[in-house]
C-alpha cells in the first residue's frame, strides 16, 4: 500500500449535458492518491481556497500489473494524478 498527499495547481472545468458550467485556471488543490493493492487504488482532491466547496472529486483507479486500465469518479484524470502515477512507475497510456 502506498499513499501520498500533495498540493498542486490545475486548470479545471465542470461540464454537464448542457456544456461547461464552471471553469477556473490555476486552482490550488490538495490531492491524496493511494494504491491499495490487488489492482485497485483511489484518489481524492479538493480546492484549498474553499475546502472543497467549489471543487471536489474522488474516485477509483484500477491496475493490471503496472498498467492503469480504468478509473471512475471524474471525466478525465487530472495531470497531477497521472504524473504522480508515472513517477511511481505506472503506465497511464491507456487512460490518457
Amino acid at each position: 500500500m502506498k499513499t501520498e498527499t500533495y498540493k498542486t495547481h490545475e486548470d479545471l472545468a465542470l461540464e454537464n449535458s448542457f456544456g461547461t458550467v464552471a471553469e477556473e485556471s490555476g486552482v490550488p488543490l490538495e490531492i491524496t492518491l493511494s494504491i491499495k493493492g490487488n489492482g485497485y487504488g483511489c484518489f481524492e482532491l479538493f480546492d484549498l481556497k474553499t475546502g472543497g466547496q467549489n471543487w471536489y472529486a474522488e474516485g477509483g483507479i484500477w491496475f493490471e500489473g503496472n498498467v492503469v486500465t480504468d478509473y471512475d469518479g471524474v471525466f478525465a484524470l487530472p495531470s497531477a494524478i497521472t504524473d504522480k502515477l508515472k513517477e511511481w512507475g505506472y503506465d497511464t497510456s491507456e487512460v490518457e
